[in-house]
C-alpha cells in the first residue's frame, strides 16, 4: 500500500490476483509437462531392460551350447581329431563361452542397477540411468555379436576335425560361412530399416543448463549427464 502524501497510485487488485494466477497455472502446467516427460523416461527404463532381458536369454543359451561342447570333447572323434582341431577347437569355444557370459554379466548388471538409479538416486537421476542404461545395453549386445560370430568359428573347427572326409569339411564350411554373411546382411538390413535419424525421448534440456539440475527440480541439462557419464567412467 502507498504511504500518505506520497503521490503514488495503489496497486490494482485485480492485476495482482491475476498475475497470480497465471503464475499458478504456469506452475501447474510445468509440472504436468515434468512428470509426462518422466512416465515417457519410464518407457525406455522398460524397453532396454526388457531387450536386455531377452538378450541376456540367448547369451545363457549360446554359454550352455559352448559348456557342453566343452565337456564332450571326451568323445572318440575329438580324440581321434589332428592336431590343428585339438588346438582350435577348445580355444574357439572358450572365445564362445567368455562373450556370452561378458555380454550376459554386463545386462544383468544393468537390468538390477539401473531401474535403482533410478528410483533410488537424486533429482535427474532418471534421465541418467536411462542413458547408461542405453550405453550398457549397446556394450552388451557388442559382446552378444561377438559371440554369435563365434559360434560359427566354432561349426567351422569341428568340422575340420570331427568329419574324415573333405567334402563333409569344406560342405559344413560353406553352410556357416554363409549363415554368417546372411546373419551380417540381415542385422544391416534390419538396422538401416528401423533407423531413427533424429531420437526423441523424455529428457528435456532447458534453455538455462548452468544451474545444478537447470531449474532446480530435478530436470537435467545435457553437461550434466555428460558430467555423469564422465564420472561413472562411461567416456
Amino acid at each position: 500500500s502507498c504511504p500518505p502524501l506520497s503521490g503514488c497510485s495503489p496497486p490494482n487488485r485485480d492485476a495482482v490476483h491475476r498475475a497470480k494466477m497465471l503464475y499458478a497455472d504456469k506452475v501447474a502446467l510445468a509440472n504436468r509437462a515434468r512428470l509426462r516427460m518422466l512416465e515417457i523416461r519410464e518407457k525406455e527404463i522398460d524397453l532396454y531392460t526388457t531387450n536386455s532381458r531377452t538378450v541376456g536369454t540367448v547369451n545363457t543359451m549360446l554359454a550352455g551350447i559352448g559348456y557342453t561342447a566343452m565337456v564332450y570333447t571326451k568323445m572318440g572323434y575329438y580324440q581321434d581329431a589332428p592336431f590343428y582341431a585339438h588346438t582350435f577347437y577348445p580355444i574357439t569355444l572358450s572365445f564362445l563361452i567368455s562373450f556370452s557370459l561378458l555380454s550376459l554379466f554386463i545386462l544383468t548388471l544393468t537390468v538390477m542397477l539401473g531401474p535403482g538409479l533410478a528410483l533410488r538416486g537424486p533429482d535427474g537421476s532418471v534421465h541418467i540411468a536411462v542413458e547408461a542404461i542405453m550405453i550398457q545395453y549397446r556394450t552388451g549386445c557388442f559382446y552378444f555379436g561377438c559371440a554369435v560370430i563365434t559360434c560359427h568359428w566354432v561349426i567351422i573347427t569341428y568340422a575340420w576335425g570331427g568329419f574324415p572326409l573333405l567334402s563333409s569339411k569344406l560342405a559344413l564350411t560353406a553352410i556357416a560361412i554363409a549363415s554368417l554373411v546372411l546373419i551380417l546382411v540381415q542385422s544391416r538390413a534390419v538396422a538401416r530399416r528401423f533407423h531413427v535419424e533424429e531420437v526423441h525421448s523424455g529428457a528435456f534440456y532447458p534453455s538455462n543448463p548452468s544451474a545444478p539440475t537447470a531449474d532446480g527440480k530435478g530436470i537435467v541439462a545435457p553437461t550434466q549427464v555428460k558430467q555423469e557419464h564422465v564420472r561413472v567412467g562411461m567416456y
